[in-house]
């Protein structure tokens, strides 16, 4: 080999007496790897070069003629090398198509691929803050998969010995490419991988389970939080999966939950807010409150923290919305407006 000629066995990763299946099986799996569209951005740049090497190589190694003639050395330079397609423009899916006949998965690696169920049920459930603070009980209503009692979850009757795979769930096929034949082993299509063959279970109509409806009682601790997930295992489908509730916190129109700690927005009139005094309030428990409002309270500002009566041991804190008053009597409309021209004697001032 000319000294700074690529060395295609080494970017395929295959010795040099490497069979044509051993330097697809390289090709696939390397594909797989670098092809630009399953890359994060950051490595898009690198992965744009090594896929161009890969299907270079791939373009020479897997043509009989081309790779006689690299492996004599003769360096051609005009398009000996060029198989009549762009890799550099296909995606994965297209690439496998045109090349192998077939699915990726089931030509490489010995099976199709198998879409994921999720085999926990999801239940979203609202929650006043209330509940959140002291823990509640609820009931629910909710759907689950499980194994149809009939047929045993095979989603047959009468079962018997798939004739065309012999019981072993899987045959052998013969695909023909471009670069010869493939043998690969592959889902049974009579049997769908079961090995055996019957009638269709009428109560299931095939699919191996039934859907159940389900009603428990479950607990909810104090404390939860938006959000939160509660699981409660094998309550989900065919026992084995997890019940997963999520919480969803209802707003209150007077306390608001920042972490453990509780706000809530007391309403003062202006009068109270410029001389201070002291209120009760009911707290989000029942409990009622005394709090002392200082002179000259300012709006949204916070002037009393009451420690451990929040939730999970947080504080209650209570902050200052002033109200204006509308609809005012005669009387109170002119103290307001004598106030006001002291007001403004005093700025002038």
């Amino acid at each position: 080999m000319r000294a700074g000629k690529k060395d295609y066995y080494e970017i395929l990763g295959v010795p040099r007496n490497a069979t044509k299946e051993e330097i697809d099986a390289a090709f696939a799996r390397l594909a797989m790897k670098w092809h630009p569209d399953r890359v994060p951005p950051e490595m898009k740049e690198e992965a744009e070069k090594r896929f161009k090497e890969i299907s270079e190589a791939y373009a020479v190694l897997s043509d009989p003629q081309k790779r006689e003639m690299y492996d004599r050395g003769i360096d051609p330079e005009s398009g000996v090398y060029d198989t009549g397609f762009d890799f550099s423009q296909m995606n994965l899916e297209e690439i496998f198509e045109r090349f192998f006949g077939g699915d990726i998965f089931e030509t490489f690696f010995g099976g199709r691929k198998e879409s994921y169920e999720d085999p926990d049920v999801h239940v979203e459930v609202e929650l006043s803050l209330e509940e959140v603070i002291k823990g509640t009980e609820r009931v629910i209503h909710y759907r689950r998969k499980v194994k149809c009692d009939v047929c045993g979850g095979e989603g047959i009757v009468d079962a018997r010995t798939c004739h065309t795979c012999g019981g072993r769930g899987r045959v052998r096929k013969v695909n023909r490419t471009f670069v010869g034949f493939f043998y690969v082993d592959t889902v049974c299509d009579t049997c769908k991988g079961r090995g055996v063959v019957g009638r269709t279970c009428q109560k299931c109509g095939g699919r191996g389970f039934v859907w159940e409806e389900v009603k428990r009682t479950f607990k909810i601790p104090a404390g939860v939080s938006d959000g939160q997930k509660v699981i409660y295992r094998n309550w989900g489908h065919f026992n084995t999966g997890r019940l997963v509730i999520h919480i969803r916190e209802k707003p209150h129109p007077k306390f608001e939950r920042r972490g453990n700690d509780l706000i809530y927005r007391m309403e003062i009139e202006p009068p109270l807010a410029v001389l201070g005094g002291e209120r009760e309030f009911e707290h989000i428990t029942g409990e009622r409150i005394k709090v002392r409002i200082p002179e000259g309270v300012q709006n949204g500002e916070v002037f009393a923290r009451f420690r451990g009566k929040g939730i999970n041991g947080g504080d209650l804190l209570v902050y200052a919305v002033l109200r204006v008053p509308k609809n005012l009597s005669k009387e109170e409309r002119e103290l307001y407006r004598k106030l006001l021209e002291i007001s403004r004697r005093r700025n002038e001032g």
